[in-house]
């Protein structure tokens, strides 16, 4: 037994899910640094999660997804402890490699049929390395402004829902054919604006979703009150705060942006209906009798000045969340914690992270202690 296994002390409150990076089973060095955060996780966590994120890239022409997924899925299979989990697998909607069509024609595409094959070899490929439990993410974070969005125009958006209409029914077909089971997650992030007209008018129905997610981060961007220079209100003294670094100091302030994060001094919600919320996604899937998944979620992205380095207070707003979200009849599917310092500086469960009091939140309030 291993210093992991004996750091196990108890079942997660919730279902445990974890990026620690991606396995390689084509480079040992790779492979070997892949185990030790996998190992350091654990160790902070004390407990072993259940799920591990993966992604298709999308920098890759569609016609290559199938080997893509083939490779990550071999790697995983090649990982003593990857291949017990179920992998999480964000499935995109369109390539951004050079020469590929727009979005919107790739939406098109998708929806029509065209890339049919594709789709099945993805799901056929973590079948054949043995996985009988998948989840995909189809088109995640799609109301975010990036390679998965799904557009600003009405076509844009009715395409982008007939193409996750169709592969949601692809991705069962499949499944069933291959002889495993086959979740399918609708998963913007929160957020305090987004251009698409409405998150949820990109719903593409009860009949093909699983379960809704809510990608969660501490990045905090709040809105000011005007002036020059800008202020902010600061919601624990309510006076004004004369610069973000200011406001995010105050764990009361952060907590309420988590909560409303397009508030400003005059209202809740300063974006006029385009802020979507970790808490109204939460209402969303309550309404619609869905199990809850936070795919996503990650404290301390300190690299331009959007959190405190050392964040115990998110962990907690996030478990407290989720509490009220169970209390009030729903049920939490998930819980992906992002610790790695790809995308932002996230990290969390090593010493030299220099984050003991996230680290010992998380292990808290999502962990087996």
């Amino acid at each position: 037994m291993g210093a992991a296994d004996s750091a196990r002390a108890g079942p997660p409150p919730f279902p445990l899910g974890a990026y620690v990076g991606n396995p390689n089973g084509s480079n040992a060095n790779a492979e070997a640094q892949y185990e030790a955060n996998y190992n350091s996780f654990v160790k902070a966590m004390k407990a072993r999660p259940g799920f591990n994120l993966t992604y298709i890239d999308y920098t890759q022409p569609v016609t290559d997804w199938p080997s893509n997924a083939g490779w990550s899925a071999w790697s995983s299979a090649q990982s003593p402890d990857t291949r017990g989990l179920v992998p999480v697998i964000g499935f995109p909607m369109a390539s951004v490699a050079s020469g590929s069509p727009t979005p919107d024609q790739q939406f098109q595409s998708f929806a029509a049929g065209t890339y049919d094959a594709e789709i099945q070899a993805v799901v056929q490929a973590w079948a054949t390395e043995g996985f009988k439990s998948l989840r995909f993410r189809v088109g995640w974070e799609m109301n975010l402004q990036g390679p998965t969005y799904a557009g600003d125009t009405p076509q844009d958006e009715a395409d982008w829902i007939a193409a996750f209409r169709h592969i949601h029914n692809v991705i069962k077909a499949a499944a069933r054919a291959a002889g495993v089971a086959a979740g399918v997650v609708w998963n913007p992030g929160a957020t305090n604006w987004s251009y698409v007209s409405a998150t949820k008018s990109l719903y593409p129905g009860d009949a093909y979703v699983d379960m809704i997610g809510a990608d969660m981060y501490s990045d905090m961007y709040p809105y000011s009150d005007g002036g020059s220079p800008p202020t902010y209100y600061d919601w624990d003294t309510g006076q004004e705060d004369t610069s973000i670094a200011q406001f995010i100091a105050d764990p009361i302030n952060r907590a309420h942006y988590w909560t409303y994060p397009a508030a400003d001094k005059w209202t809740l919600d300063g974006s006029d209906g385009h802020s979507q919320t970790f808490v109204s996604l939460m209402q969303f899937a309550l309404l619609h009798k869905k199990i809850f998944d936070v795919p996503e979620c990650g404290a301390g992205n300190s690299n331009n000045g959007t959190d405190v380095l050392d964040d115990p207070t998110f962990p907690q707003w996030l478990a407290q969340q989720l509490a009220a979200f169970e209390a009030a009849g729903g049920q939490v599917g998930r819980v992906g914690i992002w610790d790695s310092n790809g995308g932002g500086n996230y990290e969390f469960s090593y010493p030299s992270d220099n984050k003991p009091q996230e680290s010992a939140a998380w292990m808290t309030y999502f962990g087996g202690g």
